[in-house]
């Protein structure tokens, strides 16, 4: 259990969301609204989402001030994918945004405190924690790495969608125009899926792709608490391509304080032809439509190691950047064993 009593020394306290929900989360939401950094991960309607799905835990944390003001804060998702027995040693904490502070001292100290009571819960119940940050390092990275925290390169691409829509397409590569015009040929259509039902059709392309790439795939719980979580905040948008009147590819797009991002996606491999390039386009015209100025591509993987999601990125247009990650193994034997039962689990779900 995470210690609410206030530091002697400097008048401050740890607080759970959790614990004292009524009181703090307009609060904690008007820090993650005004904060630089603050992300639709930071949100408490988020924070609900990951409550509600199976296999996920929440530990929202905050630091606060003698004056009662919010210092910093932090939140880390317990992830479990895979069944039991093999969960039980491959679960880890995956804070899905850098966590918050401002650049002085004394919200880095309080940041610095929030991470090691994060790291004491948490050593025992997961092999690893990961942070997957969604800009250029800040004053966080002086408390990750205070606590013993290692940074690596890890690429992603991002699209500026302040220009002009004409400027946006000429952008893109020529195969990604070819794709676009494609999909226009067969008679594609975008279509935006506002009802509850689009988790089924949205969850079943996930899981077709999931399990052709062999990765496990978080419970459909999790899709579910979302939309109805984020759906009616206009934070959420289900987006699909039909041929005719069959969803052939789907797409789930977050949207906060100007930033889009692409989450969970799926298709129906067709012959000849990508629907994902006509979705990605369309996407990609509805953000900047709704008011976004920045789209998010979601993670472009490890720089020395292959891998095709990247190469479908890159035909868009957007600018490669290296924000990277930040990990803390606890355990290294623990992880030996956490990717031998990943190895494991990923031959169970091998196509057949």
């Amino acid at each position: 259990m995470i210690s609410l009593v206030a530091s002697r020394e400097t008048g401050r306290k740890t607080v759970n969301l959790w614990h004292d929900w009524e009181s703090l989360h307009t609060a904690w939401d008007d820090f993650v609204e005004r904060h630089e950094k603050g992300s639709i991960f930071h949100s408490s309607a988020m924070i609900r989402a990951f409550h509600a799905a199976k296999g996920h835990s929440v530990l929202p944390l905050a630091a606060i001030g003698a004056q009662g003001e919010i210092l910093a804060l932090l939140v880390a998702v317990r992830v479990q994918t895979l069944p039991d027995p093999l969960g039980r040693v491959a679960s880890r904490s995956i804070l899905y945004a850098e966590p918050l502070c401002h650049d002085d001292p004394a919200s880095i100290d309080a940041l610095t405190s929030l991470v090691r009571k994060h790291d004491q819960f948490m050593h025992r119940r997961v092999v690893f924690t990961e942070v997957r940050p969604f800009s250029s390092s800040g004053p966080e990275k002086i408390a990750l790495e205070r606590c013993g925290y290692e940074f690596l390169d890890y690429l992603n691409y991002v699209l500026d969608l302040t220009p002009p829509r004409d400027n946006l397409w000429t952008k893109m590569r020529k195969s990604a125009r070819r794709g676009v015009q494609h999909g226009n040929r067969c008679n594609f259509h975008f279509r935006e899926v506002s009802t509850a039902s689009g988790i089924d059709e949205l969850y079943r392309f996930l899981a077709l792709s999931y399990h052709r790439s062999r990765v496990p795939l978080a419970d459909r719980s999790l899709f579910e608490a979302a939309f109805a979580e984020l759906h009616p905040r206009g934070w959420l948008t289900l987006l699909a391509t039909y041929d005719g009147d069959n969803p052939v590819a789907m797409d789930s797009l977050l949207t906060y304080k100007g930033r889009a991002l692409a989450w969970y996606g799926g298709l129906a491999r067709m012959t000849g032809v990508s629907p994902f390039d006509f979705l990605q386009w369309h996407e990609i015209l509805l953000a900047k439509q709704q008011g976004s100025t920045l789209y998010d591509f979601g993670g472009a993987g490890w720089p020395d190691e292959p891998y095709g999601v990247r190469d479908f990125k890159a035909k868009f247009g957007g600018a490669l950047v290296c924000y990277g990650r930040y990990r803390k193994i606890y355990a290294p034997w623990k992880m030996a064993v956490a990717k031998r039962a990943y190895a494991v689990g990923r031959k169970i779900i091998a196509p057949k």
